[in-house]
């Protein structure tokens, strides 16, 4: 390479690490080892394109001592796993320790065999704009009327028909509905003798006056039978689609989820909350443990993915269970980890204990005639044809909402010199006195942040990280849930599970490592459907610290390193957005054509939107 040619590369790869908003010096300084690790007889390898990667991991890797990121999440599950054992052994199964030792073997008759697969029936799609008509004639001409199902009690029901409501049978509740219904007051007699049993479950048992989009198609193609793939928005209301279904079915519906963390706030709402029976199966628990959970089957079994992928002797016990008709249906949340375990994941938080996830398409070949739903909040087409393909359920009825979230309002400020100051600033002058949540990078940032919101502008902060003890982080949410502070400054450790209607707005004090990361995080504002903010805290140099996380995350992985770089950077165009509609290319990034009209003319236009209109 000549002189001239290796001048201009060198300028090239400065102007890269300037781009990715590493320092300079620290640039040239990496630079300069780099050529020195290739030699004279290496300068023809000096381009961007040859060696570029790599320059930015060694920039990378210079940064990594300091700051401690929050990736390891195994701590948690740990303690989750504790804390969810002490709660059903002390709430739950009162009556199962003497049998602890019990031999599962001995508690169920395991027979080797599996149903003949019946033919699929073909795809069908419908979207928050199809009409329950639809549904209803699809699963008629596939299946016929729907059949006879129980309900809790094992009293039989006819799905669909009008609830068996008799007078005095409502008696005795109204004190429970006035509480469920949140203050609106009880249902009247006839209100209630005029729902079918999928209303009058909704009301009864989960408190709900109406379901939200897509909520009631998708339990009754549950309860007929029907694989689905459902895909909601975060705060969408995923979890009542299999949570309802499974108290009108008799058996058994089990529950995979990727982390402990994302099961214990759903085990402890359903026990003592709605009185539904529900338990769960991990790896880390003893063979006792497990064997009590087994010995007194629940309506809901929530198990982390390991438990079925390649575990054969969970297999036969779900086996067992359908021979005597006992398995109700598989419900797999977070479906997208299916196809992102291909690429290890977008996630760090959830890598290392994903790649289970390609194992469940086992449950479809052993159980052909249960029900799978597949659930997720962030799949674009191609995602979700992936996990179709990989549950073995290709021609699942596919239920989709939009991604659009209208009363969230998204914007990007460019960081100040004085950012701490700015960030105070912001929460004085737009969020007195509201609840939210400021999602931070590293622990140490969680710290500084949360401190300096304290200390220099009297807020009422908490901050949250894995790092904690697990008293320390209970004692967090449960400040932050009860109001006793105003904000939580957290990582990306915080959230999993949340279900705080109130939260009104999500400040990312530092960019968000991908598009899905950040949709899903914002998407924790606003769950009330009232109007909240969800705001980008940026400046080109914070880039160059998620390249440091992320290569902290991916180890020696360089394409998964790769693959996470490019999530990151459109993250970062994002950010960068000048003129075009925020809501607009988040959308379409999962595959939604949106008109940027609607956001223009919205209630809670994108900071672009209302600056252009």
């Amino acid at each position: 390479m000549e002189d001239h040619d290796f001048k201009l590369e060198k300028a090239r790869l400065l102007s890269l690490a300037l781009e990715f908003g590493f320092d300079e010096r620290l640039a040239k300084k990496s630079l300069d080892r780099l050529i020195s690790l290739y030699g004279d007889d290496g300068r023809d390898f000096i381009t961007v394109e040859h060696c570029g990667d790599d320059f930015l991991v060694a920039l990378a890797e210079t940064m990594e001592d300091s700051e401690d990121w929050d990736d390891d999440l195994q701590v948690v599950e740990s303690e989750a796993c504790g804390a969810l054992n002490n709660m059903l052994d002390k709430n739950a199964l009162p009556h199962t320790r003497s049998n602890s030792n019990t031999n599962v073997g001995n508690c169920i008759n395991v027979i080797d065999d599996s149903p003949k697969r019946k033919k699929q029936t073909n795809l069908m799609e419908l979207d928050s704009s199809s009409d329950e008509e639809s549904l209803d004639v699809w699963i008629s001409k596939k299946k016929g009327n729907f059949s006879t199902l129980s309900s809790r009690q094992d009293q039989s029901s006819r799905v669909g028909c009008r609830s068996s409501v008799t007078e005095g049978s409502i008696s005795g509740q109204k004190q429970f509905f006035s509480t469920s219904m949140g203050g609106n007051g009880t249902l009247s007699y006839d209100e209630l003798q005029a729902l079918d049993d999928v209303e009058l479950a909704n009301v009864v048992i989960f408190g709900n006056r109406s379901f939200r989009a897509l909520q009631r198609q998708a339990c009754k193609a549950s309860l007929a039978k029907r694989d689905c793939f459902i895909l909601m928005p975060t705060g969408g209301g995923k979890s009542l689609c299999y949570q309802l279904p499974a108290t009108l079915k008799p058996g058994v519906t089990l529950v995979i989820s990727p982390l402990l963390s994302l099961i214990q706030d759903q085990i402890v709402t359903l026990n003592l909350k709605f009185g539904i029976p529900a338990a769960f199966l991990n790896s880390q628990q003893t063979a006792s443990q497990a064997a009590a959970v087994l010995h007194e089957l629940r309506q809901l079994l929530y198990v982390t993915p390991e438990r079925v992928a390649g575990n054969q002797s969970f297999l036969e016990v779900l086996k067992c269970l359908h021979r005597k008709g006992q398995l109700a249906g598989f419900a797999v949340d977070e479906a997208h980890c299916v196809r992102f375990a291909l690429f290890l994941v977008y996630t760090t938080e959830i890598w290392v204990i994903i790649d289970d996830y390609r194992g469940l398409g086992c449950l479809k070949q052993h159980f052909p005639n249960v029900p799978v739903t597949a659930l997720t909040a962030t799949a674009t087409h191609s995602v979700r044809e992936d996990i179709l393909k990989a549950l073995r359920i290709p021609n699942a009825l596919v239920l989709k909402t939009s991604f659009d979230r209208p009363n969230l309002k998204y914007e990007v400020i460019g960081k100040a010199k004085d950012s701490l100051k700015q960030l105070g600033q912001l929460l004085q002058d737009r969020f007195k006195n509201q609840c939210g949540i400021v999602y931070c990078l590293s622990k140490n940032e969680c710290a500084e942040v949360s401190n300096f919101l304290n200390e220099k502008c009297k807020i009422k902060t908490v901050y949250y990280h894995a790092g904690l003890a697990s008293q320390q982080r209970v004692t967090v949410q449960k400040k932050w849930f009860d109001g006793e502070v105003q904000i939580v400054c957290a990582t990306i450790a915080f959230g999993m599970g949340i279900d705080k209607p109130d939260v009104r707005f999500v400040v990312h004090n530092t960019m968000s490592k991908s598009i899905e990361s950040y949709y899903q995080e914002s998407g924790r504002a606003g769950r009330d459907n009232c109007s909240a903010v969800c705001i980008a805290l940026y400046q080109k140099k914070d880039f160059s610290r998620v390249v440091c996380m992320l290569r902290n995350g991916q180890g020696c992985k360089s394409q998964s390193f790769k693959t996470a770089m490019a999530q990151a950077q459109k993250m970062r165009q994002y950010c960068e957005l000048k003129d075009e509609c925020r809501r607009k290319i988040l959308l379409e990034h999962f595959g939604e054509s949106f008109d940027r009209k609607a956001c223009k003319n919205g209630s809670n236009p994108c900071d672009n939107c209302l600056r252009t209109s």
